[in-house]
């Protein structure tokens, strides 16, 4: 369902650009363009030139910065400071609309030195914030937040309410890119209590959207409702037909992730009508092709290739890149569902191209990116040692005394603290090196090995219609692949960094009883403390704890015979404790306990320093306790 996922954030741009366009005045930029003519020189022109650029920023932003720069140049000439610094900023905002995030920082930092001149506390939070939006664009999102959190704090000083709303805001998105949900959440409800006192109608429906998101992404899919439909009601009263679009295709996708597959399709298409009716061709491409997923879902295959053939077309014409890679991906699941291998084949190899062609894409822009921060950075380290210079020169007379006094008390306290940093920089340094070889070997597994083993699982069935004499063989090659692709996601899963917080596992684990129970007619229980969520467990000790459950939850469905089944997870004391009991068939453990997989479990419990527990008989049932400290 990565269709709609991918339509969240695309929807809210375009809908703020959108709503930007429609509420410009004409009027309001003729009036000013009047006024401009017969300006004096002076104060007031720079304001009209600022607030024409602003009023056409969405329609021409390099008309914006031809305006605002003539707004610079006469009011540095008229030495206006905070006209100087108003300006700057302005700049800034063009140039990120553009995507120039070297040079919007460039303005941003001059507007900044010029705030603090002017203690004006209002333009320095709103020039902060903006820089933070620079630094998430470009995905440094330690930077964004420690940006974010110094705006907040001066809004919060000045008691600037609009503002921390939408800085509480912006936070929790970059927690929710990062994977962090529950600092995501947190940020969230906020944003969304200082909305709600504020009274920003037009603003609380989209928070409720992102809080929808969270909960859908972490399977809480009846809270995932509850803040959709929310949201869509506001929405429907606003007539905001941009944001509408949005809501519709997430709750398609909840109702899709419970295989309600009628509701998941209703909302398909009423996405899919309001799309066609605004002409949103990149909408359409998305909608059609998620609604040919969905008919895969059911085995509705010839359905399921109309929507696609359609979906893949406008995708080509529009030029999506990632649609089109999708669709093709889709096509691929389409025609080894109809056993047509060879089809399945091609339609693969063409997701494999366009794939690769998007990391591409993806590569030379951060390699371009990387090279404009290198000359900026480098422009502004030579700006400010040579402001550095001329301080000192100032200030070396002045001051010759007091620091020949202190001299041997500052030295000392610099040493401090120059050690201090450098073990700090050193400690963050291995501590991000190794969290990014952990993410890069994440992707490379996902990505390149995952790939390549669903290439031989297809070539497999290929090679079946080709080599009937080697069905068999060829048969145990396809089972064996696609053994080692459920392995490699438990692989995956336990190195991202992402996933060292219980609250991940646990909701791992939650999917994994759903789908394996579920397949067996099990009726079962999966409860857990929420004070567990906050809890972190190591890479060796997560992959052993969670390898001990999936072990724990195949014997049950394997071997147990049972009708009903329970699991729960507590926390006291420090104590962590997974119980699950069954009403199966029973077995003696005594006999048993050689066998592999209870050898396995109580291996790993010894690494991970557990204590395990299992007792069961013949036609009693079994029960299994792991405790661990936390």
């Amino acid at each position: 369902m990565k269709y709609f996922l991918r339509l969240i954030s695309l929807l809210f741009l375009c809908g703020v650009l959108f709503n930007s366009v429609q509420a410009q005045n004409q009027q309001k930029i003729d009036s000013l363009l009047n006024v401009l003519k017969t300006a004096k020189e002076d104060t007031n022109k720079v304001n009209h030139l600022n607030a024409i650029g602003w009023e056409l920023m969405n329609i021409n932003p390099d008309t914006s910065i031809l305006l605002s720069t003539q707004a610079l140049q006469l009011a540095e000439k008229n030495q206006w400071k905070k006209g100087i610094a108003n300006s700057y900023n302005q700049l800034g905002w063009f140039n990120f609309l553009k995507g120039e995030f070297s040079f919007a920082l460039e303005h941003y930092n001059k507007a900044i030195a010029l705030w603090d001149q002017l203690n004006d506390k209002r333009g320095k939070a709103t020039t902060l914030g903006r820089i933070g939006s620079v630094y998430q664009m470009q995905a440094d999102f330690s930077k964004a937040v420690s940006y974010y959190l110094t705006a907040l704090k001066i809004a919060e000083e000045i008691g600037d309410k609009n503002k921390i709303a939408g800085i509480l805001g912006n936070i929790g998105v970059v927690y929710d890119v990062q994977g962090d949900y529950a600092k995501s959440l947190d940020y969230y409800f906020k944003a969304l209590k200082m909305k709600e006192e504020l009274g920003l109608n037009n603003l609380i429906a989209s928070t409720l959207c992102n809080i929808g998101v969270i909960y859908m992404k972490q399977a809480d899919y009846p809270k995932a409702l509850d803040y959709y439909f929310r949201a869509l009601k506001m929405d429907e009263e606003f007539g905001a037909k941009n944001y509408i679009t949005m809501i519709l295709g997430n709750i398609g996708i909840v109702y899709g992730e419970q295989a309600d597959y009628p509701k998941a399709l209703d909302y398909a298409f009423r996405t899919l009508k309001i799309a066609q009716e605004q002409e949103d061709k990149y909408c359409i491409a998305t909608t059609l092709g998620n609604i040919g997923s969905l008919y895969i879902k059911q085995n509705k295959l010839s359905e399921a290739d109309k929507y696609l053939d359609s979906a893949l077309k406008l995708a080509t014409e529009i030029k999506a890149l990632d649609l089109i890679k999708d669709d093709n991906n889709y096509f691929s699941e389409l025609y080894s569902k109809k056993g047509d291998w060879k089809k399945a084949y091609e339609y693969h190899i063409q997701y494999i191209a366009a794939r690769d062609s998007i990391n591409n894409e993806e590569k030379v822009k951060k390699q371009t990116q990387l090279e404009m921060n290198y000359e900026f950075d480098k422009k502004e380290v030579a700006t400010k040692a040579e402001n550095e210079k001329q301080l000192a020169v100032a200030d070396v007379e002045i001051k010759k005394q007091k620091l020949i006094k202190n001299y041997f008390i500052g030295g000392l306290a610099l040493l401090l603290i120059l050690s201090f940093f450098v073990y700090n920089n050193f400690r963050i340094a291995n501590k991000l090196k190794l969290q990014n070889i952990r993410n890069r070997i994440a992707s490379d597994l996902h990505d390149d090995v995952g790939s390549t083993l669903n290439s031989i699982s297809v070539y497999s069935e290929v090679a079946k219609q080709k080599s009937p004499a080697v069905v068999d063989e060829l048969e145990q090659i396809g089972d064996a692949s696609r053994k080692i692709i459920e392995v490699m996601s438990d692989i995956v899963w336990t190195i991202n960094p992402k996933n060292d917080t219980f609250e991940n596992i646990i909701s791992r684990m939650g999917t994994l009883a759903y789908n394996l129970l579920k397949a067996k007619n099990i009726e079962h229980t999966f409860q857990a403390d929420e004070n567990l969520n906050e809890l972190k467990l190591s890479l060796e000790s997560r992959r052993n704890f969670y390898l001990i459950f999936k072990e724990a939850l195949n014997n049950l469905v394997k071997y147990s015979q049972a009708t009903r089944a329970s699991i729960t997870l507590t926390n006291e004391n420090g104590l962590i404790k997974l119980a699950i009991r069954d009403n199966g068939v029973g077995f003696d453990v005594a006999q048993t306990s050689k066998g592999n997989g209870l050898l396995n479990m109580k291996n790993r419990a010894e690494e991970m320093k557990a204590q395990l527990k299992i007792e069961s008989e013949k036609g009693s049932g079994t029960n299994l306790e792991l405790i661990f400290k936390a």
